[in-house]
């Protein structure tokens, strides 16, 4: 089983949590889409993305600081905006309709269509040439960039094409022919958006990872202990979301888990022994929540528990943030913890 957080959604991820600011050094994993549109059958319904997105640096040289609003730039009005919702339609698009190559046969007994979605990719276009007019110039990531927004309104497009007659069930007025006419090409925008997605991802994630650790090292330097142990725990949850990210679900062991999930806990202690502030508690609890999901998912693979049918079923339509050791809940806590980094500025 594939890491997903909508997992052939609703789910990725559950329709993924909304989008907020919060601060640096919540880092967290562009790369999860390029995995989650593998997911599933054929070319995969994709899956979501976690949640992320920097408002403006405190402190720092100018260099930096532009860092940091390239890295805001790049996933605030685009990844976070859309990678989700185009990885949902697929998902669920491909939640019914059995085979991706055939397509629609007209004989399904349950048609959820697909998942609409909101703007045209016109405020990504423009916050996309925002950041690359920002020093420093990063030629390989501006170009990923801009292969990005055209197969970002080549799928709004294509779902666009067909999401009402799906939502009005038109299908059942004509036997499915405009459904079947549509599929090819549906198909073919949702491959491409994966394609570019996942040299996006990788991308913006390297610079993300430099992004959070010059904040990790200035905050250090200048003796904020406290603020450097907050940007520390987005750092180790990090590496956890990685490892279920980068391999199959059933290659993952206890063993691997197990020394980062440590870790990860140690600098949470650290933390909360620190000189906290009067808004971090949501940030803390986030975090406990986040090491309490990782810790059943790896005594479900120490105790080799297997998923059961319901639960298989659960990933499988979107709700396997609910089953206890799933990736999918261990994302969705860590898209959590992201998002209340917003309460944690400092």
């Amino acid at each position: 089983m594939r890491l997903t957080l909508l997992q052939r959604t609703t789910n990725r991820h559950l329709s993924t949590l909304i989008l907020i600011v919060i601060i640096l050094g919540s880092t967290l994993g562009c790369a999860r889409i390029s995995e989650l549109v593998k997911k599933g059958r054929g070319d995969g319904a994709p899956t979501p993305p976690p949640t992320r997105d920097y408002p403006g640096q405190t402190g720092g040289n100018e260099k930096e600081n532009n860092l940091v609003k390239k890295t805001n730039f790049y996933i605030t009005d685009c990844y976070n905006r859309y990678s989700n919702r185009i990885v949902e339609s697929h998902n669920r698009y491909l939640s019914w309709v059995k085979n991706a190559d055939q397509g629609p046969t007209g004989k399904e007994s349950i048609v959820y269509g697909l998942y609409d979605v909101s703007g045209d990719g016109s405020d990504c276009e423009k916050s996309m040439a925002s950041a690359k007019a920002l020093e420093p110039f990063m030629p390989e990531l501006d170009e990923a960039a801009d292969n990005y927004v055209v197969a970002l309104k080549e799928a709004i497009t294509a779902i666009r094409g067909i999401y009402q007659y799906y939502e009005q069930d038109d299908y059942k007025d004509d036997n499915f022919a405009k459904g079947k006419a549509a599929h090819a090409g549906l198909m073919d925008a949702f491959s491409k958006f994966k394609t570019v997605n996942t040299t996006f991802a990788q991308q913006v994630d390297k610079l993300e990872d430099d992004v959070a650790q010059k904040e990790l090292t200035r905050l250090t330097d200048e003796g904020k202990t406290y603020e450097a142990t907050v940007v520390e725990t987005g750092i180790k949850a990090k590496k956890i979301k990685n490892l279920l990210q980068n391999k199959q679900y059933e290659e993952i062991t206890a063993d691997e888990l197990t020394p980062l999930i440590d870790d990860f806990s140690a600098t949470v202690d650290k933390m909360k022994a620190g000189n906290a502030k009067p808004t971090t508690s949501m940030y803390t609890s986030a975090c406990d929540d986040f090491l309490k999901a990782s810790k059943e998912m790896m005594r479900r693979k120490r105790d080799n528990k297997k998923f059961t049918d319901f639960e298989r079923r659960q990933n499988d339509m979107g709700a396997g943030w609910m089953v206890e050791g799933s990736p999918d809940k261990v994302i969705r806590a860590y898209n959590d913890m992201i998002q209340r980094r917003r309460f944690t500025q400092f």
